[in-house]
């Protein structure tokens, strides 16, 4: 990865990225996650697998959010990483992680779903406005073997494609150069259990703002960036043409549900380029952009809004999905019949 920024360019603000021991190659991130109609009933669900998560082989990281979807279901995800690739294996082959997904009922009021990536640290980037010891967020930077380097490679359009190592030797093709999903007349996915093969190269994305430490900033903050933050991720959750496969705008909680002053995004892209370009072109996110630095150009002292991202570029054979009995507008049940599946009912 690149330490130093574009040519002829400086950074307006400092910022940090993620460095991974040298003996780590990837990790893993997994949404593990219910449906439901209600939140309360989704939060029921959430809470029935909530201790698949502790005991042997746990995640070093759990986070947890909730969010309603374009066809108003409430979902409530369990956010696990792993850095010990073998450890979650034996999660996951375990008995009681096994036979407790295998037992989900595929019908009835709650769905759950899966979107668990293997993500090698070649292919990933991170960019913090805070280093760990001065503003603890969610995320992969809460490891305590994770260090945060300020990094001068930010503050200009095509940053996050230069953070990544990989792009300097492969140039992340995608394997769905265009997403067309499927109508809702093409499958009918409730009462079912669907896997869906994701295309090689699929880019992702969880962009977070925490305002829970804010004084200086909160007020701007909350009146003027997360609007605009909102309606960007409303415009990708419901424009296919983006390129962007599924978009969620997450509320942070405690374990146990209670809400925290945090939000995140995450969502799927067909590529990083599908990406990029929404972010350097497009007039919901360059209000993002604007009415960010009109915060920070207030002059009120230093920035005590935290914020971050983590980007990866999946390859083929990286993404593990299932669904249970979730609608058709989940995650990757939107791709085409074109793209493997398999369906038991």
């Amino acid at each position: 990865m690149s330490t130093t920024g574009r040519s002829g360019t400086t950074p307006r603000f400092p910022a940090y990225s993620s460095h991974f021991p040298e003996d780590t190659q990837a990790f893993v991130f997994a949404q593990y996650a219910c449906q439901a109609g209600s939140l309360g009933q989704a939060a029921n669900g959430a809470a029935t697998i909530a201790e698949l998560f502790s005991g042997e082989h746990q995640p070093e990281v759990l986070d947890r959010g909730w969010f309603t979807d374009t066809v108003g279901a409430h979902n409530v995800v369990w956010l696990a990483y792993w850095f010990d690739l073998e450890a979650y294996d034996r999660w996951q082959r375990s008995d009681r992680v096994r036979s407790a997904w295998e037992q989900l009922p595929s019908d009835g009021p709650v769905g759950h779903w899966r979107e668990v990536c293997v993500i090698p640290v070649e292919r990933n980037e991170t960019l913090h406005t805070h280093q760990r010891a001065d503003y603890a967020t969610s995320g992969l930077s809460q490891h305590e073997a994770v260090e945060h380097l300020e990094t001068q490679v930010h503050d200009y359009w095509g940053a996050a494609r230069d953070r990544i190592a990989d792009s300097a030797v492969d140039p992340l093709e995608p394997a769905l150069p265009v997403f067309e999903p499927q109508t809702a007349l093409e499958r009918d996915t409730l009462g079912r259990r669907v896997t869906v093969e994701v295309p090689g190269n699929v880019a992702l994305i969880r962009t977070a703002q925490d305002w829970s430490a804010s004084t200086l900033y909160r007020e701007k903050y909350l009146a003027d960036v997360k609007p605009a933050k909102d309606r960007g991720v409303d415009y990708l959750a419901t424009h296919p043409d983006s390129g962007c496969i599924a978009a969620r705008n997450l509320d942070e909680e405690s374990a146990d549900g209670t809400w925290l002053e945090r939000t995140c995004t995450i969502a799927w892209f067909a590529s990083l380029e599908h990406l990029m370009t929404w972010c350097r072109s497009h007039r919901t996110h360059l209000e993002i952009y604007a009415s960010f630095f009109q915060m920070v150009g207030g002059g009120e002292g230093p920035l005590d809004v935290a914020f971050w991202h983590e980007v990866s570029v999946l390859p083929s054979g990286s993404v593990t999905t299932e669904y249970v009995n979730c609608h058709q507008a989940t995650g990757f049940l939107s791709l085409t019949a074109d793209h493997r599946s398999t369906i038991t009912v």
